[in-house]
């Protein structure tokens, strides 16, 4: 397999894990999500801050993703087309390279997306709590 070769099909796999991304949070949007969602609130709609976090965390991690399969697919136009890239013996059959950088950034996108959400709803309730306290000194309650 050429260097090339190599390249351009791991891009094309985290290009293929950055799209799964983009959708996840369109397919877990179920019909008793968007019910909950939608409902008035007087407080904080706990369900709306979860949804949106998830959402951001999706959306900012295939962001990603898709940033470095576009750099790799300008990599794989300049790598050479001659040379055989240094990889092990295993990963030489095309099968086995897209399935490793399949697995590999979808564990890297996981581990972020994960990251992305508990950072995100910890600021929604850093947020939450400042706005409680402040209602509390301004209304006496």
């Amino acid at each position: 397999m050429t260097s090339q070769d190599a390249v351009t099909l791991t891009a094309a796999s985290v290009g293929f894990v950055a799209a799964v991304f983009f959708c996840v949070g369109n397919f877990m949007n179920n019909s008793e999500s968007i019910f909950k969602q939608s409902r008035p609130f007087n407080d904080i709609s706990k369900p709306i801050a979860h949804a949106l976090s998830a959402q951001r965390a999706q959306y900012v991690t295939g962001g990603l993703l898709l940033v470095i399969a576009f750099s790799l697919q300008v990599w794989g136009v300049l790598a050479s087309k001659e040379n055989a890239e240094c990889l092990p013996q295993w990963l030489h059959s095309w099968l086995y390279l897209v399935l490793s950088a399949v697995a590999l950034s979808a564990a890297i996108g996981f581990c972020t997306s994960r990251l992305l959400y508990a950072s995100t709803i910890k600021g929604v309730s850093r947020l939450y709590r400042r706005q409680l306290k402040e209602d509390r000194e301004k209304y006496g309650c």
